[in-house]
């Protein structure tokens, strides 16, 4: 007769897991893991995940140095302490990182860690964009544009931004659009100003979304100008969804009213919405505050400085989608 499921020998006593040993940080097992270990690790055992990022960074590897400075900017699994960071992206960038050196202009430029000075920001950023950076170029624009400290530069800066859009640097993009509509650094193109906003949003760039709907809005294609605004409240960062309630919750069109209220309150509309295809006429506002000048407003008055906290390129993924390659390609 069957009473149940067997359960072999000792049926019906509870039995309790072996703890798990946590494995010490050491550079065997760096090397030994896989990127399928490095996975698993990050993604199930935060504290380890820490552990094992401060003991490569202490090693010297410059990937990880990077990561721990970030880490302690936003205060994510360690203590925030910007002169911690400071320290970590210099020690980093002096061992060769790019990304490093630009954190570290990024911090004399915003004075995390260390005092405020544009200038030795821009000795930074002029570093790095020297070497390949997309980010540095793209610093050293904005700082030429709308720095303090600083003989305003317009050509310089149109150059730095065009070296950065060469490399598909959305926002540098955007701010060449600007650049072509206001004649700074170049004479003024309202169609090449349209062409760089259009490849701004396309690239994923808030600010180029928004500048496009308002360029339609003001040539009375209001469907299509709703469209690109929808777009814009999807890829907008905190300061851009604010800008977007601000150009358009006084707009007597109710359509871009409620879109309004959707910036507003952070709501995401349907990401699948087709985006209109013809786009022509002017319209500017900025860039957002947290990864590039806040230059101008939708009625232009380019004096707002960058304060915002730092949201850095995705550098808390850099561990989880590549920290195994990466540790060994840039030690």
């Amino acid at each position: 007769m069957r009473h149940g499921t067997h359960r072999g020998h000792g049926a019906g006593r509870s039995r309790t897991a072996p703890a798990r040993v946590l494995e010490a940080p050491s550079l065997a097992a760096l090397h030994r893991h896989s990127e399928a270990d490095w996975r698993r690790i990050f993604a199930t055992e935060p504290e380890m995940a820490v552990a094992w990022i401060g003991f490569a960074a202490r090693s010297g590897f410059k990937a990880a140095q990077l990561v721990l400075g970030q880490m302690h900017l936003d205060g994510h699994g360690v203590a925030r302490d910007a002169a911690l960071a400071y320290a970590w992206f210099t020690k980093a960038a002096s061992l060769g990182s790019v990304e490093a050196r630009t954190m570290v202009g990024r911090c004399h430029e915003l004075g995390w860690g260390v005092p405020v000075d544009h200038a030795v920001a821009l000795v930074h950023y002029r570093k790095a964009a020297t070497a390949g950076s997309a980010w540095g170029a793209y610093n050293v624009g904005c700082l030429l544009l709308y720095g303090t400290g600083l003989r305003r530069d317009h050509a310089a800066a149109f150059a730095a931004l065009q070296a950065a859009a060469d490399r598909d640097h959305a926002k540098a993009m955007g701010l060449l659009g600007r650049c072509h509509e206001e004649g700074w650094g170049t004479p003024v193109d309202a169609a090449s100003a349209v062409r760089w906003y259009a490849r701004a949003a396309e690239g994923g760039d808030a600010w180029g979304a928004l500048n496009l709907g308002l360029i339609q809005a003001e040539t009375g294609a209001a469907r299509e100008a709703a469209v690109w605004f929808e777009r814009a409240v999807a890829m907008a960062t905190p300061n851009c969804l604010v800008a977007i309630a601000q150009a358009l919750e006084a707009h007597p069109d109710p359509e871009f009213a409620r879109i309004a209220v959707m910036a507003r309150t952070g709501l995401v509309p349907d990401p699948t919405r087709r985006l209109p295809v013809h786009i022509s006429s002017r319209g500017a506002v900025s860039m957002d505050a947290e990864t590039g000048p806040m230059g101008a407003d939708p009625i232009r008055s380019p004096t707002k400085r960058r304060t915002a906290a730092p949201r850095r390129r995705g550098l808390k993924l850099l561990f989880v989608l590549g920290f195994y390659r990466r540790i060994r390609r840039f030690r």
